[in-house]
């Protein structure tokens, strides 16, 4: 499946003290990449929601395994891609590369969620629709 790609600059302010990223800014990433992997593939997520009454996609298993740091200044790229589709859920796998050499391994696996109709403030696990998971074949 099609990988997207986000490049950027370590801030200073994704740092701890030693200026090497704090862990959770990763996990912050990853949120941000599969939302931009979702507009890549024509799907931004404001329209996604309005139209498949979407309340979101909740994480509910996300593991990240550190290779290398990445540091205050930095310039990063990370690559998402679904990894797989099941009925309910989706798994984004991501890879942060610095320097031409992966430096975190990750994944995050989404429940597709929609807004429950006998509950205005609550949500339920759906099926993943057919052409949303074409959209990501092509």
């Amino acid at each position: 499946m099609t990988a997207s790609s986000l490049d950027f600059v370590v801030d200073f302010a994704d740092c701890d003290p030693a200026r090497i990223v704090f862990y959770p800014r990763y996990f912050t990433w990853f949120d941000r990449a599969t939302e931009r992997l979702f507009r890549e593939h024509g799907m931004p997520w404001p329209e996604l929601w309005a139209q498949y009454r979407l309340a979101g996609f909740p994480i509910v298993d996300a593991t990240a395994k550190f290779l290398g740091p990445s540091r205050f200044g930095d310039k990063i790229t990370i690559e998402s891609r679904i990894g797989e589709w099941r009925n309910k859920l989706f798994l984004v796998q991501h890879r942060i590369i610095n320097a031409g050499r992966v430096v975190v391994e990750g994944h995050e696996l989404r429940v597709w969620a929609l807004r429950d109709p006998a509950d205005p403030e609550g949500m339920k696990a759906g099926p993943v629709p057919e052409e949303i998971r074409a959209r990501f074949e092509q």
